[in-house]
């Protein structure tokens, strides 16, 4: 298994962006002094409370200052975009790090987000399924004719085409079953996200597994997969610290839209969705998923809320040198 550092916001658009960025870059070097080969950025707009790089060209220069670590958008809201943008711009971040991108897309949810494309929300799904359609056509390189609900493209071809071969590697966010069934269908991967309780995630892996065997594909797959952990010399400890920065973060994706659980940040709902406690405690919650939940990835964030970027540092840290060896062992 490999893992992957997630970048994400805890900042506004007050803080300069060359704070965060200098932070972000402070975060990867720890992580690649620890065996991180991956980069994940996900995207938002219109959110100036949580400044969110958009992904494309950040994880393109992040690439070029960290040539040892592949990059992965985590994830496009896909239906905000036309798949021919997509495409080339996608192709242009493959070809300039060298094949070391991955895209990651996903449906969206946030209901100002689309309005603020003027985009009716309730087409998403088919504007996504269509989208990833057409992506994967103009990659092949030959011209793509398709009138379809949303996109018309007359022979159209690209003028940049990805360096991997078929094409980078397609990740589909997805939280519940319609929509992981979904990915097995389109993608090449279901990006796991790390809202669903362990339950919750072990059940839609069988899901995502039945679906690619319900298509021919019988092979059983590695995903990648987020889970929220927090890093304490107890599990109390790491549940008291977790809560504040759990109730914000999920507060504000619930104020987006999102379909969150009530009880944030109470002790069940921690219980069942994050991975707390000592190193040891970590470690051994998150080989008990991965022993049903075969990961290809797993992805990590450090940055919470309400917490500095020293305390980020120490936590990234203390996964690298105190969960992952015993991971491994």
């Amino acid at each position: 298994m490999r893992f992957g550092l997630l970048l994400t916001s805890v900042h506004g658009r007050s803080v300069p962006a060359p704070q965060q960025i200098a932070e972000h870059h402070e975060l990867i070097s720890v992580a690649v002094d620890h065996g991180f080969d991956l980069v994940v950025a996900g995207q938002h707009f219109a959110a100036p409370t949580l400044r969110y790089l958009q992904p494309i060209p950040y994880l393109t220069s992040v690439a070029m200052q960290f040539p040892t670590v592949s990059v992965a958008t985590g994830i496009l809201l896909l239906p905000l975009h036309h798949p021919l943008t997509i495409a080339e711009e996608m192709a242009t971040m493959d070809a300039v790090t060298g094949g070391r991108a991955i895209m990651g897309v996903g449906i969206g949810y946030s209901q100002e987000e689309f309005d603020a494309f003027g985009i009716d929300r309730t087409t998403r799904t088919k504007r996504f399924e269509e989208a990833v359609e057409i992506i994967r056509a103009l990659w092949t390189g030959q011209p793509v004719t398709d009138q379809g609900r949303f996109f018309r493209l007359d022979s159209v071809e690209v003028s940049t085409l990805p360096v991997q071969q078929p094409h980078p590697p397609i990740w589909v966010g997805a939280q519940v079953e319609a929509s992981v069934r979904r990915a097995a269908r389109v993608g090449d991967a279901w990006y796991a996200a790390p809202f669903p309780t362990h339950r919750e995630l072990i059940d839609l892996y069988q899901a995502y597994l039945d679906e690619r065997t319900a298509h021919g594909n019988r092979a059983r797959a590695a995903i990648p997969v987020r889970r929220e952990v927090y890093i304490a010399d107890s599990p109390a400890e790491a549940e008291a610290a977790v809560a504040a920065g759990a109730s914000s973060r999920y507060g504000t994706y619930r104020s987006w839209g999102l379909d969150v659980d009530d009880g944030i940040g109470k002790s069940d709902w921690l219980e069942n969705r994050f991975v707390l406690g000592s190193p040891s405690d970590v470690a051994e919650g998150l080989s008990q998923l991965m022993d049903q939940v075969e990961h290809s990835h797993f992805v990590y964030k450090p940055q919470w809320p309400g917490y500095d970027h020293a305390h980020a540092l120490a936590q990234l840290e203390r996964f690298g040198s105190e969960v992952i060896p015993l991971l491994s062992g």
